[in-house]
């Protein structure tokens, strides 16, 4: 049995990108990975099933099926996913278990860490999942900027140097991110404003234009609900859009959150550095 921990990652402005090759594929942005994450148990089988379970729960799990079923063809696993947060809110929660699970089937098989992300990372693309959380997460720094797409050394990620103590807002239901960019109007907005928003914060790598950024970007992307529209007009401090979920990350206190937004459900968490981090 293996067990790992993954951070989860918060993506704050984006802009797909599709290539030939899917390890060159996925989106430019930035954002910020989260010390709450996800943690993998992993026990091999006798046999060629895998079966997942998400929060204590059966699941098709489509995405880490995928990798596994990439990583080790033919292999049957128990594996046993718990998410530190709320799944399909843009707090990276499929790709931070994707990869925990993954790091636990490459220690397993004899596989390196790498390939888990690799893994990870086509998996999240091609069954709709997030398109640069993984590569985000690969990044050592707290706060990841895909500059070019794709994973490492395909894609170019670089941290900023920035450190958060954060406080997170559920303020609906999850987002379908494949729902979201499969309409046409949509897609074009998002492009357009992340492409803006990627060339601007580049140049000037503040928390102040990181959190002017990311507001800038979902409202004229016209991703924000009434609910986080709201909550971003009263809340003190800086404050964004979660990419893509009905939720919200802030530098406001929890304390305050819960004064503001009594109905939301709130998380405390502090920026991370570092990606996987594995038990035997």
């Amino acid at each position: 049995m293996t067990e790992a921990f993954c951070p989860g990652h918060i993506t704050l402005f984006f802009s797909p990108r599709k290539a030939g090759d899917i390890l060159r594929s996925g989106s430019v942005g930035s954002g910020i990975k989260t010390s709450i994450g996800a943690v993998a148990v992993v026990e091999e089988r006798h046999d060629t099933l895998v079966q997942i379970s998400l929060d204590g729960a059966d699941s098709d799990a489509p995405v880490t099926a995928a990798a596994v079923a990439a990583l080790a063809p033919g292999r049957g696993f128990d594996i046993s996913i718990e998410c530190g947060l709320p799944v399909g809110q843009g707090f990276g929660m499929s790709a931070a278990g994707t990869i925990a699970a993954g790091s636990c089937v490459c220690e397993m098989v004899g596989r390196e860490q790498y390939d888990a992300f690799a893994a990870a990372h086509v998996a999240e693309i091609e069954k709709g999942g997030g398109l640069g959380d993984v590569a985000a997460i690969m990044c050592q720094g707290h706060q990841p900027t895909r500059e070019s797409p794709g994973i490492p050394p395909h894609g170019k990620v670089t941290d900023s140097g920035l450190e958060f103590r954060l406080t997170l807002a559920v303020l609906g239901p999850p987002m379908s991110t494949a729902r979201v960019l499969s309409d046409p109007v949509t897609d074009v907005r998002i492009k357009g404003s992340g492409d803006r928003c990627l060339r601007s914060y580049t140049g000037n790598r503040t928390e102040s234009n990181l959190f002017s950024l990311a507001r800038e970007f979902s409202h004229a992307a016209g991703l924000e609900s009434v609910a986080v529209t709201r909550a971003l007009d009263l809340l003190p401090g800086r404050s964004a859009m979660c990419m893509l979920g009905r939720s919200i990350i802030t530098t406001a206190s929890a304390e305050e959150v819960r004064e503001i937004l009594p109905e939301a459900e709130i998380f405390e968490t502090a920026s991370f550095g570092g990606s996987v981090i594995r038990r035997g």
